[in-house]
């Protein structure tokens, strides 16, 4: 790995330990007490091999000396003792590290998913943002990377620095009785071996590191195409019938497997070079201590015990600063997992219990809480003032200078072809996004001073992509656990689903999908979208907005539902306002009004009547493209 003047991927020691200081508060945010538990984990598992070690000292140096049988004794059963008491506690921690490593993926991503939740809408839908979170959630599924790494790394460092410490301890309190500068000089050429050591082996850490940046991203992307795309049942008519196999096998073994292995050769000849050259130093430096230490063994200046443990503590020394110099290069390495990670968390959140500025830079004022009660009765009117916007990062506007009033009770149709804006217009009326420029007024107030919840409340909404989870079809409807029966099965009715209702073993407690319960009811695309409308009719909001509500609909099903929400006066559409997007333009005649976007602009408002009247309008151009293959 490329290092200058002290520095390494460009950042100093300084960064990556501040790094490294902010990303084991933030597990211990995610997990929190595992950090202890390896820690306790990690220094008992040193010091239980060494009080066997220290024990057979002590037995060995009395079989070569007095011979005491109470002392043989005494060695005997605290060696026992300690270390079945130390090998429990070390169990009971283990255990616990077991639970929260199983834990931590699924904890990881819930964390990342509680952080999405909170960034604005449009955020979601940035590339960079994806990538962002794709980056951070690929390092710890795909390699362990990131908190992962961060994880067992500190296991490593504290066990390390464990072994390292009594090694030292014992080399000085056993080699005290050697002569002259004898336990300073083999100190010394064992910190040479250590030294030379961990330079082999953050070198050969910096290779495996440089492999897993240029072939992770290959063996994720060949995952994914041949254990996910080729076995997916949407898309298996396409892999047949276009005979796809061999050129997804073929592309992904030649784009993605063949440079990751070539990688992962070049990491096992460092491996096997760079180790080598550590056990070489460990046994110099274990003939060191044998070779030196001979003579006044013979002599009986030092018992053998003594010389036993001297050279386990030796070798010892060296493999674990060896294992802290690999395993800080790897923390070292890792940290630009952690800057992923913490460009993403610290993404500006949305405070949805605050107003937020409109686009004319204003912060308007606060709702009351008698204004909030009195909105949430019904909505009189909602007008755009010149509302254009444009995506972040890009000048071109989506949306121009729209101005448009709806009514209290009014059903619009906002018609167009594909781009012209009308999905955009809806996310804006809905603050997933916020304009560029102009405001949304709801009762004469800007939508951007309700807090967002409460905001929410008003609205029910049937979007393109909708998703039905694998719960109870009750729980689907109600979007909780504990919801209103009689209300939700008339929601059903009114979609359509009261005779699918009526079929299911356990009416409303029926779970949707198979994911979890094997008894689980599959709903065709037609019923998935009735029970998406079922559940904007159980809502209730004054608001009613539908994005191409019926586009898995039969036609006699959209027309029911057509005839539910516009013609019948119910209680679902009485007094709401109702907005409607649809390429089928036959549903128009059912609105009040019609508004049509061309290329962003908002190009004619009126009946269906007067626009379809109007020879060079769009809408009858719209109107007459489609007519033409039914007359």
């Amino acid at each position: 790995m490329k290092k200058i003047n002290g520095m390494k991927n460009g950042r100093s020691l300084a960064e990556d330990l501040g790094l490294i200081r902010r990303g084991l508060r933030e597990f211990d945010r995610i997990l929190p007490r595992q950090l202890a538990y390896v820690a306790g984990k990690s220094v008992l598992g040193v010091f239980c091999p060494y009080v066997a070690v220290i024990a057979m000292a002590g037995i060995l140096g009395e079989l070569t000396g007095g011979r005491s049988r109470e002392k043989l004794l005494l060695y005997a059963g605290l060696s026992v003792l300690l270390t079945f008491f130390l090998t429990i506690l070390k169990n009971i921690l283990e255990a616990r590290i077991s639970v929260g490593y199983s834990d931590l993926f699924a904890a990881h991503e819930i964390h990342l998913t509680d952080k999405a939740y909170d960034l604005p809408y449009e955020m979601l839908e940035s590339e960079e943002v994806r990538s962002l979170r794709d980056q951070v959630s690929g390092s710890i599924s795909v390699s362990g990377a990131g908190m992962a790494s961060l994880y067992w790394d500190m296991e490593a460092i504290c066990s390390g620095l464990s072994t390292a410490l009594t090694a030292l301890l014992l080399c000085i309190c056993y080699g005290a009785r050697l002569s002259g500068g004898l336990l300073a000089g083999i100190l010394v050429f064992a910190f040479g071996c250590a030294w030379i050591s961990c330079r082999m082996t953050s070198r050969r850490w910096d290779v495996s590191y440089r492999v897993f940046e240029q072939g992770a991203a290959y063996q994720r992307y060949g995952d994914y195409y041949t254990m996910n795309y080729l076995p997916d049942e949407n898309l298996g008519m396409d892999t047949r019938i276009f005979r796809q196999k061999q050129l997804v096998l073929e592309e992904s073994r030649k784009r993605c497997y063949e440079p990751f292995a070539r990688g992962k050769r070049k990491e096992m000849r460092a491996d096997s070079l760079y180790g080598s050259v550590k056990l070489l130093c460990t046994g110099l430096c274990g003939l060191a201590v044998y070779g030196l230490t001979a003579a006044q063994t013979l002599q009986g200046r030092v018992p053998i015990g003594e010389i036993l443990v001297l050279y386990s503590a030796v070798t010892s020394l060296i493999f674990s600063l060896s294992n802290i110099a690999e395993t800080f290069t790897d923390l070292r390495n890792n940290n630009i997992h952690l800057i992923h990670y913490f460009a993403y968390m610290d993404l500006p959140a949305e405070k949805p219990d605050q107003a937020q500025q409109n686009g004319y830079g204003q912060m308007p004022l606060p709702m009351t809480a008698g204004e909030l009660r009195q909105t949430a009765k019904s909505v009189q009117e909602i007008r755009f003032e010149h509302v254009s916007f444009s995506y972040p990062g890009s000048e071109e506007e989506v949306l121009r200078d729209i101005s448009l009033t709806i009514h209290g009770g009014e059903k619009l149709a906002i018609v167009g072809v594909n781009g012209s804006g009308k999905t955009t217009l809806i996310k804006l009326l809905c603050r997933l996004y916020r304009p560029t420029r102009g405001r949304i007024l709801l009762n004469g107030r800007d939508i951007q001073a309700y807090p967002q919840e409460d905001y929410w409340q008003l609205l029910s909404t049937v979007f393109q992509d909708f998703a039905l989870f694998a719960f109870s079809l009750g729980a689907n409807v109600a979007a909780a656990h504990g919801y209103d029966r009689q209300r939700a099965e008339t929601a059903l009715r009114r979609a359509g689903l009261g005779e699918k209702l009526a079929g299911l073993p356990r009416g409303l407690d029926q779970a949707l999908f198979t994911d979890y319960e094997p008894d689980g009811t599959e709903l065709s695309g037609g019923e998935a979208q009735k029970a998406a409308i079922a559940r904007a009719l159980y809502k209730n909001g004054p608001v009613l907005i539908l994005d191409e509500p019926t586009a898995a609909l039969d036609p006699y099903a959209e027309a029911a539902i057509y005839e539910m929400l516009f013609q019948r006066q119910e209680p679902v559409q009485q007094g709401r306002i109702l907005i409607s997007i649809s390429h089928r333009l036959s549903t128009c005649r059912f609105c009040d009004r019609i508004a049509v976007l061309q290329q962003g602009r908002l190009v004619q408002v009126g009946t269906h009547r007067q626009l379809v009247g109007e020879e060079s309008g769009a809408y009858r151009q719209l109107w007459q493209a489609q007519a033409e293959y039914y007359t």
